[in-house]
Order: structure tokens, then sequence, then C-alpha cells
């Protein structure tokens, strides 16, 4: 692995900025949490000495990915700041660096920021086998968990099913407009008196944002 490619400057990972190059856009501490698990077990077994523990194929995806999580890094260190063309030079090599391991050909900077872009997306967050085997979301790499679906009204979980894996991060909300749950991510069934997960994300186009102080009680959270 060339070094050079792994000087990144320092950047500020309390905050995540949104950029419209990403959808969504990724969280800095996530990435740097999977960069770290994939470059454990990229050199587990040359530290081990066991290497026949693992199927090469399995130790050179490792060592892709965490090239493609450096690069991605890169590449939003230098989206927060687009006037600093020494950080834009850093993304496109890591990049490159990328496209290398692949034994693609080299491409000019911006055709490489973006092609990262579009292989991130396809890599990491459409391929639910790229999670690595300590994903911070506890699915070990296989891409799902089991979670709770159901509840009784006093919050008791009743029914737990494969749910896909978030990487550690919160699932999106759903609006105050949504007609199932009304934002707050579950649904009640008051024959049954039990609560369910609300799946889809239906919006009113009637709706109509309440005074404060005015909602009614199943705007609120079950518990």
């Amino acid at each position: 692995m060339n070094e050079t490619f792994l000087n990144l400057p320092t950047v500020d990972t309390s905050v995540t900025t949104t950029h419209p190059a990403y959808a969504p856009t990724p969280s800095i501490p996530r990435l740097l949490a999977e960069l770290v698990s994939e470059e454990f077990f990229a050199r587990y077994a040359a530290v081990r000495g066991d290497a026949e523990a693992f199927h090469p194929d399995y130790l050179a995806d490792r060592r892709r990915t965490a090239l493609l999580l450096r690069a991605v890094i890169a590449d939003l260190v230098a989206l927060a700041d687009p006037a600093d063309a020494h950080h834009a030079a850093q993304a496109a090599a890591a990049a490159n660096a990328v496209r290398r391991a692949d034994r693609e050909r080299l491409l000019p900077a911006p055709d490489a920021r973006a092609w990262l872009r579009d292989r991130y997306q396809e890599h990491l967050e459409n391929d639910s086998s790229a999670h690595p085997p300590n994903c911070p979301g506890g699915c070990r790499g296989a891409g799902w968990v089991v979670k709770p679906i159901v509840w009784q009204d006093d919050g008791v979980p009743l029914h737990a099913e494969p749910v896909d894996c978030l990487r550690g991060e919160a699932d999106d909300p759903h609006a105050d407009d949504c007609l199932r749950c009304f934002g707050t991510g579950r649904r009640y069934d008051a024959d049954r008196r039990e609560y369910s997960l609300c799946f889809a994300y239906t919006p009113d186009p009637a709706y109509a944002p309440a005074p404060p102080g005015s909602a009614p009680a199943f705007d609120e959270a079950p518990f």
C-alpha cells in the first residue's frame, strides 16, 4: 500500500457536512471506524502469521476497501473547501490509487473523483456484503441485524425480524406529515394495543404543521 495516500489533512469529525456529491453524505467518523476495521482484518493474517486461515480474495477485498474508504474521506475533506487545490489533488490521487488497485487506467482529477463517488455508492452503500466484519451496526459483515419491529403499548418488544444494517447510524426519522406514524416512526394498532415499526414514509399532501402545544397525543413518541 502506497503510504503517499495515507497523509490526510486534519478534519473536525464532530460534524458531518451534507454535500450533493454524495446522497446521502457519509459521516467521516463512521468512515474512520470502518477504515480501522478493514485495515485490522487486512493485516491480521500477516501479523499472526496464519494467512492460510483467510482466503486470498477476502484479504485483497479488505485492502481494496481500505483504499476506497481513504479516498472517500479525502474527497469529503476536499469538498468542504473547494478552493483548496492541495486537498483536491490529494482526493484525486487517492481515487486513482483505488483504480490502480483495480488495474484500471488512471483518470484526470475531476473524472477520478466522480468515478470514486459512483463506486462508493455502488460498493459500500448498496452492497450489504461490503459491511466490515466488525461493522459499527453490529451485523458482523452480514449487512442485516435482528431488531424488534413490534412493541406492546408500554414499550415491551413482542416481535423481532432481520432489518438492513445502518452501519451504526440512526435511521432517518419520518416527517410529521407521515400518514402512518405522524413522525414517531411507529404505528399504533388500537385493537391489539401495540406499536409496529413504520417502514414506509407516506406524506400527507394536505398536511399543515400544528401550532406549538396543540399537537394531538398520537403525534408524541409512544415510549
